[in-house]
C-alpha cells in the first residue's frame, strides 16, 4: 500500500461524484453469480467483504463515469473497452494511462473498434466526449516513467498524491491533510491565521483546506 494510496468507498464515491452503489457494483461480483463480473479488479484484496481501493483504482473510476454520467454508455461497453486497452496499453490501469490524455480518441477508437459495440463507436466519433474527459484529465500529472497517473491536483491549492500522507487530499508542497488542517481551523474559532502560524503555512491555505473539506463533506454525506 506504501507509494499507492489507500481510499475507503465512502472515499472513492466523494472524490469522483459517483455513488458509492455504483463503485461497489464495478468492483464486485453479484452475490447471484449473474453478469460479466466486476469491471474493475482492485488492487487490494477485500478484507471480511471490505473494499480499499488505491489512487489508480480511483482514477479508473473518475474516467469510467465520464461515460456513464456523460454519455450513459453501458458499463458492459466500458467492462469491454477496458479489457481490450488493457491489452493494447499493456497496463491493469489503462483508464490511467497518459495516452489517454495525449491521444485519447485514437485510443478510444481503438476499443470502439475492438469491441464492436455501436453505442460505443458512436461516442468516441464525438469530439465533445473527448472535451469532457480532458476537462478531468487536465488535472492529472503522469509518470514519465510509466505513463500513469502519479498526481491528481483536484482543486485550488489541494492535491491528491499517493505518495504523500497515504494518498488522503493534502496543500500543495506542504504533505499536510486538508482533514487536519479544517479540524483546526473550527477549533480554533476559525481564525485561518492562527492555524497558518501553528503550521507554518500561508492563510489562503487553511482556507483552501476548509473549503476542500466543505466540498468533499457535502459530497460523502449526499
Amino acid at each position: 500500500m506504501l507509494g499507492q494510496g489507500i481510499y475507503t468507498l465512502a472515499e472513492v464515491s466523494s472524490l469522483t461524484e459517483i455513488h458509492p452503489s455504483r463503485v461497489r457494483a464495478w468492483f464486485r461480483t453479484r452475490p447471484d453469480g449473474a453478469g460479466r463480473g466486476p469491471v474493475f479488479q482492485a488492487d487490494y484484496a477485500p478484507v471480511k467483504g471490505e473494499y480499499a481501493y488505491s489512487f489508480l483504482d480511483l482514477i479508473d473510476v473518475l474516467v469510467a463515469g465520464q461515460f456513464r454520467d456523460r454519455h450513459n454508455v453501458s458499463m458492459t461497453v466500458v467492462h469491454k473497452a477496458h479489457t481490450v486497452l488493457q491489452k493494447e496499453l499493456s497496463t491493469k490501469h489503462p483508464f490511467c494511462h497518459a495516452d489517454l490524455y495525449t491521444d485519447g480518441k485514437r485510443i478510444f477508437s481503438l476499443a470502439a473498434k475492438e469491441v464492436g459495440e455501436p453505442i460505443l463507436v458512436e461516442v468516441v466519433s464525438r469530439l465533445q466526449f473527448f472535451l469532457h474527459v480532458r476537462e478531468k484529465l487536465d488535472h492529472i500529472d503522469y509518470s514519465e516513467v510509466t505513463k500513469l497517473a502519479c498526481r491528481w491536483n483536484i482543486a485550488e491549492g489541494v492535491i491528491i498524491d499517493p505518495a504523500v500522507s497515504m494518498g488522503k487530499p493534502t496543500i500543495c508542497e506542504t504533505g499536510l491533510t486538508t482533514h487536519v488542517m479544517a479540524n483546526q481551523y473550527y477549533a480554533n474559532r476559525e481564525n485561518a491565521d492562527i492555524v497558518a502560524d501553528l503550521y507554518g503555512v500561508c492563510a489562503n491555505d487553511v482556507i483552501n483546506a476548509v473549503k476542500f473539506e466543505h466540498f468533499f463533506m457535502r459530497r460523502r454525506v449526499a
